[in-house]
């Protein structure tokens, strides 16, 4: 072991600074609520969704382990609860043996080793398919992970921990082909594809853009149109996994709820009134829709853009906002809440003035524009098309790789002056992030009065 450790050093050192970075997070969130948690006093829908607030991730993935039920969005996380299931399964055992709820451990675990690849893989992007130094590769991975939703992935309970190194994957691999001249191996992107897209359905397009890039000019039309009606086949089994579902697990989610609030009706006429005024809300919300498909909710017409992207898509995914911090825009937070500290605001305009300037000296390079292209593809889907709007900063994992990926070329292609001047820039916004969204993310799990 001393000796694999002397040989890769580097991957060593960046492993135990993430193991202690991910610890401590995780250790962070199994303070929150723990003992509300572990000896929970009433359901466990209750018992979480009453106590878990963090800036609009849900806590299904708690209540699903705890007690199996299907509650995510079939037509959004189509394989999602079948992956979890095992874990449900795991919890029982736990039970029995400890006699306490075992869930928020499980999570820490296992979405803590997947926050673990995520670190891992994006230092392999800066460091060896990028070839920056290795000083470099570590300020950039700092860099990326001090961006606040980024952060908060390395111990929330949502599918976006899970998503990320599966992307940063797909980067890796797709950048790998190119520089190779080759295209990736078909069965890499047919298993990115069926795995990431049953974690979230959007990645199907994500994947596909990445092997579309190195596909580019190394395949005539017909072995280009054959290789994406592979891609039928990963979409037509997770169609399979989402008919069976509906049919079965989803059905009998649906009367076992029915059943409950039935119940609790007959007894109780305030939250019968409630359930009533809740369905009417919900049917006004589905008819102003951009979009009336069922995975294509919360696309509400009335968000102003520029605000939103001034305060939330680039703002409050990368700089935690000082008021109602890590409040969930559905419950108890605004959807626009302005910096109390005028200085994030310029902060925030450094993180974009470096991510253009990387663009210009990247824009010969294709990983630039394929992963521009799938920050393009986020930018349509939450921007232009307002899905997911009122809290559209917690999907920043999904696309905020782009802007290191783009300041690496600055660093690599950028003369001595831009070189350092761009180093200090990303060293002063990733020392103050760390600490701004650390000392914040820290008093909303511990309760700390700041």
């Amino acid at each position: 072991m001393l000796a694999y450790l002397k040989r890769h050093k580097e991957a060593a050192l960046l492993l135990f600074i993430g193991i202690a970075v991910v610890s401590a997070f995780n250790a962070m969130m199994l303070c929150y609520n723990y003992e509300a948690w572990v000896n929970p006093k009433v359901g466990f829908w209750t018992a979480f969704s009453s106590k878990f607030e963090v800036s609009g991730f849900d806590c299904f993935t708690y209540i699903i382990i705890s007690k199996w039920r299907p509650l995510y969005v079939l037509s959004r996380h189509p394989l999602l609860a079948m992956m979890v299931w095992p874990l449900s399964q795991l919890n029982i055992l736990l039970r029995d043996i400890t006699g306490i709820n075992c869930t928020i451990h499980i999570v820490a675990v296992v979405w803590g080793v997947a926050s673990l690849c995520s670190w891992m893989l994006f230092y392999h992007l800066m460091r060896r398919t990028l070839s920056l130094r290795f000083s470099e590769s570590l300020l950039l991975t700092l860099f990326f992970f001090s961006f606040s939703h980024v952060m908060l992935t390395l111990f929330t309970p949502d599918h976006m921990t899970l998503t990320l190194p599966l992307l940063l994957l797909t980067v890796i691999l797709s950048a790998r082909a190119i520089s190779q001249g080759r295209l990736m191996p078909l069965w890499q992107t047919l298993l990115l594809c069926l795995v990431s897209t049953g974690i979230t359905t959007t990645n199907c397009v994500k994947i596909y853009i990445a092997d579309l890039f190195a596909m580019w000019r190394r395949c005539s039309l017909r072995h280009w149109l054959l290789r994406s009606a592979a891609y039928l086949l990963p979409l037509a089994l997770i169609a399979a996994a989402f008919v069976w579902q509906t049919n079965t697990t989803q059905r009998e989610e649906e009367r076992y709820a029915e059943s409950i609030i039935a119940k609790r009706s007959a007894k109780d006429s305030v939250f019968a009134e409630m359930i009533q005024q809740s369905l009417e809300n919900t049917e006004k919300a589905h008819n102003s829709q951009i979009i009336g498909i069922d995975g294509l909710t919360n696309t509400e017409y009335h968000i102003d853009r520029l605000p939103s992207l001034t305060e939330n898509v680039f703002g409050e995914g990368f700089i935690l906002h000082e008021t109602c911090t890590l409040k969930d825009a559905n419950r108890h937070r605004p959807v626009l809440i302005r910096y109390t500290n005028p200085a994030n605001y310029v902060f925030e305009a450094m993180i974009l003035i470096l991510f253009v300037i990387g663009i210009w000296y990247g824009r010969h390079e294709r990983i630039v524009w394929m992963t521009l292209t799938m920050f393009l593809f986020d930018m349509i889907l939450h921007v232009g098309m307002n899905f997911a709007s009122a809290d559209v900063y917690i999907m920043t994992a999904h696309w905020a790789f782009v802007i290191p990926v783009c300041i690496a070329f600055t660093l690599k292609k950028g003369g001595s002056r831009m070189r350092t001047a761009t180093l200090a820039a990303v060293l002063f916004l990733t020392v103050y992030m760390w600490i701004h969204n650390t000392q914040l993310t820290a008093s909303h799990l511990l309760k700390l009065s700041l």
